[in-house]
């Protein structure tokens, strides 16, 4: 147990790992880690762009707003943080994925790489899609502190990214 944490009362604590865990400080290392690696890596293509990469973008972005909508419509609370969720949210998109938003975000990011296929674009892409990964976890510890044996269960029950394709039995 550090020092600090025997003087500060359990809300502080909490509010302020909260606070770090909060979505703009996501984004901002997100957006600081694709200007960096933007500026750094040159620019040359992964590959040759064909016809299917405006279908793959276009697909990716109608799920990218699909699944912001439904979910903001489910839990309009979901964007701001952990702090801002006071009840577990498992219905809607949530019941199919634990990180609705996190899946979405990916799948636009891999699908505007299919449309810009450069080595900077990959770069940004596999940034992003580890600086997500990472905050899913940080997340899911956060959310099952709070939720305790709910969040369990539900973790159980519903995967983290990828939908079953079946049910799972009784």
């Amino acid at each position: 147990m550090l020092i600090r944490d025997k003087y500060m009362d359990r809300s502080t604590k909490y509010f302020t790992k909260y606070a770090l865990a909060s979505p703009v400080f996501m984004w901002t290392i997100v957006a600081v880690g694709a200007v960096t690696l933007w500026l750094s890596i040159p620019i040359g293509n992964a590959f040759v762009r064909t016809s299917w990469a405006v279908i793959l973008f276009f697909d990716g972005l109608l799920n990218w707003i699909y699944v912001y909508g439904i979910t903001l419509r489910i839990h309009p609370n979901i964007v701001r943080s952990v702090a801002g969720v006071t009840t577990l949210v498992t219905e809607g998109s949530y019941a199919v994925v634990r990180h609705p938003l996190y899946v979405s975000d990916i799948i636009l990011a891999w699908s505007v790489f299919i449309w810009f296929p450069t080595y900077t674009v990959l770069a940004v892409v596999l940034w992003l899609t580890v600086v997500l990964l990472f905050w899913s976890n940080l997340e899911e510890w956060m959310l099952e502190e709070k939720f305790l044996d709910e969040y369990r269960l539900y973790k159980q029950k519903v995967p983290r990214f990828i939908p079953r394709l079946r049910p799972l039995s009784k």
